[in-house]
This record gives structure tokens, C-alpha cells and sequence, in this order.
């Protein structure tokens, strides 16, 4: 079982630590899109586009040399009461970073579903 969201992330961080102005990730797909708009809100990444090679796709992405981490975690269901020591276990300090959920009304960032009142399913962090 390959997990794309991983390597993706493990991609980002290296082309960050190389100080690289863009990278390639493949393959492209509508959950690594809405994780990219989100790092692209909090201003993490510049501009990404995507195009299709003939086969799977691939996400152009401009990077900002702003990522000191980044990593895909394993899809763990939490409940509201959780999202306090995930926070605490994962970022460095409070406020610094986001973690990203899916929950049944989309992909968010931690703080978006605790103002929701909704619980889900961790899939990455970034700080």
C-alpha cells in the first residue's frame, strides 16, 4: 500500500531543505489539491497549477521557503476533546502551524472544525 499523501509531503520538505523555488509532485489528485489550497491560505506555498501528462498528473508547486516540517499522519478519528493534545504533541508552540482533517463536511484545518463543533479524521501538519 503506497501512500501518496506521505510522499508528497516527504517531497515538499526535502525541495524546501534544498531551497528550491518549485517542485514536481505526482500523482495529482483532489485530496493533495485541497491540502495545497490550504498551505497556499496560510501562505506556506506561492502558486501551484496543475497539468496533465498523459497519465496521473503532476502538481507544479512555487515554494516560499516558509516549511520547516511537514508530514502526513496516520488517519487517526479524533473527537473534539482530543484536538487540544494533538495540537500540543504535534506544533511547536501553540499557534505556530496547522493540522489538517477531513471531516464530513470537507478538509480543514484544526482550528476550522473545532469552530464547526465537528470532529475527523487526521491526514498532515505543516509549521
Amino acid at each position: 500500500m503506497v501512500n501518496t499523501l506521505a510522499d508528497a509531503m516527504a517531497v515538499i520538505k526535502n525541495a524546501e531543505r534544498a531551497r528550491q523555488k518549485e517542485v514536481i509532485i505526482t500523482p495529482a489528485s483532489k485530496l493533495m489539491q485541497r491540502i495545497l489550497r490550504i498551505f497556499q491560505q496560510h501562505a506556506y506555498i506561492g502558486e501551484f497549477e496543475r497539468y496533465d501528462d498523459g497519465r496521473q498528473g503532476k502538481f507544479k508547486i512555487a515554494l516560499l521557503g516558509r516549511i520547516n516540517e511537514c508530514k502526513a499522519l496516520l488517519r487517526l478519528n479524533l473527537k473534539m476533546n482530543q484536538f487540544e493534545a494533538l495540537e500540543r504533541r504535534l506544533l511547536p508552540a501553540p499557534g505556530l502551524g496547522i493540522i489538517i482533517l477531513t471531516t464530513n463536511q470537507g478538509i480543514m484545518t484544526l482550528k476550522e472544525a473545532q469552530e464547526c463543533n465537528i470532529g475527523g479524521m487526521s491526514l498532515c501538519y505543516v509549521y
